[in-house]
């Protein structure tokens, strides 16, 4: 691997535990609803887009207004979680980025999430100033798999593509990660890797402390 100069963070279940947050807000909005709601199902919402979950619950749940209620009740149960202290950073984010910013190597997130949500979840982890530039759902017309996030990631981060990795947790991203051709490092997060995601990974490691070792070596 040549000398990363460049890194592009995804944000949920690559920075901070948060799928777990967001299935377990999933859990109690279906219960509130009386709905049923399997593991596999969730598993489809993991990097993808709200507008992809949207349609996803349309075709579910048969009506708009029944997903928008799902949807809202969600949000309601992780604003709960976030006044209760209960988003987690992941294992070796605080190392990797304290590596980075003493390396002087740039970074950028580049979620499917919203800036605002974004933001909310950065300043609930006291990481408000950790990044100066993001790139959202807000600013592309299509979330991952689709290349836009990394491609607008990548023109704003300014380094060469061959130097620049992208980490990531799920296949959607890596996908995203291909299709904008970046190398991508995968991490993961509560999907075991396939043997797609095997295939097509750059690197994958157990945790973010591997990553700013696997940094350090290519330098």
């Amino acid at each position: 691997m040549m000398a990363i100069q460049g890194v592009i963070f995804d944000m949920d279940g690559l920075m901070f535990d948060s799928e777990k947050l967001y299935y377990q807000a999933n859990l109690a909005a279906a219960k509130t609803m009386q709905l049923s709601f399997p593991t596999s199902f969730y598993h489809q919402f993991i990097g993808a887009s709200d507008g992809y979950m949207m349609e996803l619950l349309i075709d579910a749940l048969g009506e708009r207004s029944q997903a928008e209620r799902f949807v809202d009740l969600t949000y309601q149960n992780i604003q709960l979680a976030l006044q209760q202290g209960k988003l987690v950073k992941k294992p070796g984010l605080d190392a990797l980025l304290a590596y980075l910013d003493q390396h002087q190597i740039p970074k950028i997130i580049a979620s499917s999430n919203f800036k605002s949500k974004i933001k909310q979840f950065l300043a609930a982890a006291h990481l408000k100033h950790a990044f100066t530039k993001i790139v959202s759902f807000d600013d592309v017309s299509q979330g991952k798999p689709a290349p836009d996030l990394f491609e607008k990631a990548h023109v704003l981060l300014g380094t060469p593509a061959t130097k620049t990795i992208v980490l990531e947790d799920s296949l959607n991203g890596l996908l995203a990660a291909e299709a904008a051709a970046l190398p991508c490092v995968i991490v993961p997060d509560l999907i075991k890797p396939t043997q797609t995601m095997q295939a097509k990974a750059t690197a994958i490691v157990p945790d973010l402390f591997a990553v700013r070792d696997l940094i350090k070596k290519s330098h």
